[in-house]
């Protein structure tokens, strides 16, 4: 009687886990060409169960809840997740990845404060929506004391190129080029340029870069130097993605220390950075707000997402 006991349950274990679990078939096509898209990755949303389509596009998969998502997802197109309900079809397309991710596209307006001696400034960022990866940012910085003392600082980023390099893994980055001008009471005339990458995968980033400082401490004649640059941006998730920036700038004389905090409170972000290079020293705090804009066609584009 236990042994019947036994087999019965067992047998009624499978029979729920057989109803719990659907093989989905279907075919993806390129909305170019209305072909079948091969190589596209599918995963079951919220698991590691992924599948790769055919040659021509055809695919099948085995998912353990009816209810759920496929999310479709090849280089060079715009992801999109399904829902199965239910069905064992489930047929999709994928369009090209241009400009429809638009959520990089932004305009930021700061308050600056240099505590040491530039107290008071502001910054101004601007960022386009994403054209074919790729999206350009740019960001002006004016900080003065109304008198002798000022800093501007002009930054333009190529952002947002990207390589997949697994079904759910990307290598994220941009290139920064930089401009800086400083005038501290006559006694410092500073320009300087660079240009630095920043490769990102996950929550880690590395910045490596070149630059050249015109530099002329106490009225002294200017001479020029050119140097590497060297740094590691961090992102803490558990913290509410605060995170720190670490940079160091080698020139033949000198050295350029640089620290970054931001924090960021739903639209609202604030930031402190340290720099110091030669007898320049400023702790500048900021504080800002984020606006995201949208283009008709991007918001259509956005909707287009979830089918």
């Amino acid at each position: 009687m236990r042994t019947k006991l036994t087999i019965l349950f067992i047998l009624l274990i499978l029979v729920k886990l057989s109803f719990g679990q659907i093989t989905i078939t279907g075919n993806v096509l390129n909305e170019e060409d209305w072909k079948g898209l091969p190589g596209v990755w599918i995963n079951e949303v919220g698991t590691s169960n992924t599948v790769t389509a055919d040659l021509n596009g055809d695919y099948k998969i085995t998912v353990s809840d009816t209810t759920s998502f496929l999310e479709f997802s090849f280089i060079g197109f715009l992801t999109r997740k399904v829902p199965i309900n239910g069905q064992t079809v489930v047929n999709t397309s994928l369009k090209t990845y241009t400009i429809y991710e638009a959520w990089n596209q932004r305009i930021g307006l700061y308050a600056l404060s240099g505590i040491r001696k530039t107290p008071l400034g502001g910054r101004f960022e601007f960022r386009t929506p994403i054209i074919s990866t790729f999206a350009i940012k740019f960001q002006l910085d004016y900080l003065t004391d109304f008198d002798r003392n000022k800093k501007i600082d002009i930054n333009f980023s190529l952002s947002q190129y990207r390589f997949q390099i697994a079904p759910s893994t990307w290598l994220y980055g941009h290139v920064d080029f930089n401009y800086r001008k400083l005038n501290m009471q006559n006694s410092i005339d500073m320009v300087s340029y660079s240009i630095e990458n920043h490769a990102r995968l996950y929550n880690h980033n590395i910045i490596l870069g070149l630059g050249k400082i015109s530099y002329s401490p106490e009225n002294l004649d200017k001479h020029s130097e050119y140097g590497l640059i060297a740094g590691y941006k961090k992102e803490i998730p558990k913290l509410d993605f605060l995170s720190l920036t670490y940079k160091m700038g080698f020139y033949k004389d000198k050295f350029e220390y640089f620290f970054q905090m931001d924090k960021r409170f739903k639209r609202v972000k604030t930031f402190m950075t340290y720099n110091k290079i030669g007898d320049y020293e400023e702790i500048m705090l900021g504080i800002g707000f984020e606006l995201t804009y949208f283009f008709k066609y991007q918001k259509d584009a956005l909707k287009y997402t979830t089918q």
